[in-house]
């Protein structure tokens, strides 16, 4: 490698990584402000069902997050379970073998994403996603529920709120373990159910 190769290297590493830290600068503070947007405005929604005498929805409680700076989750609880958003940490592209109906450009390009759990579970897996570009666009889908990508300023998100828990309360719903995955410690454990949480389109329907 002679002299101008190595220096064509390395300006182009240093403007690759510029670029890269100022694009997850700007996706930070989208996250950011998306997250505490959304929370605030899933807070208000269930205070006000409250106020209305809907009965079921406790008062939502937030997660310390390990990011700190700002960042938080939030746990939403309906009866006896609950929903958690999780703003995850890092930027990556989204993953093309989720169905979604993003341009095919911003495949190419890192996002923020906040995850969004049906249960409180360490194992348990992710339903929902919010992922935010670099442009302040945002998409999220998930369960058959598919959000087209909007800007944060121009987000309406109280109506996004009352649209997410309508749907939380409304499409989830509890279904009867198998016998052989009824155990007798699960029938007396009163902190356990024998019954699992299921979404629109799943296999197992219940009766």
């Amino acid at each position: 490698m002679d002299d101008d190769q190595r220096q064509k290297y390395l300006v182009d590493l240093n403007t690759v990584m510029q670029r890269r830290i100022a694009s997850h600068q700007a996706l930070y503070q989208y996250l950011k402000e998306f997250s505490s947007r959304l929370f605030t405005a899933i807070e208000a929604v269930l205070a006000e069902c409250q106020v209305h005498g809907v009965p079921g929805l406790s008062k939502s409680r937030r997660l310390i997050h390990p990011a700190g700076g700002g960042i938080e989750g939030l746990q939403m609880f309906i009866e006896d379970w609950s929903i958690v958003f999780v703003p995850l940490l890092g930027f990556a592209r989204p993953n093309p073998e989720d169905e979604a109906r993003i341009p095919p450009v911003q495949f190419k390009e890192d996002c923020a994403r906040i995850a969004v759990f049906l249960t409180d579970e360490p194992e348990g897996k992710s339903f929902y996603d919010i992922i935010i570009f670099q442009d302040g666009s945002w998409f999220a889908w998930g369960y058959g529920w598919p959000k087209q990508q909007s800007d944060i300023e121009s987000t309406d998100f109280e109506a996004l709120a009352f649209e997410l828990v309508y749907s939380f309360v409304k499409d989830i719903f509890t279904t009867w373990n198998t016998r052989d995955n009824t155990s007798l410690s699960t029938a007396l454990d009163t902190k356990r159910h024998a019954f699992e949480f299921r979404l629109p389109g799943e296999s197992i329907q219940g009766v």
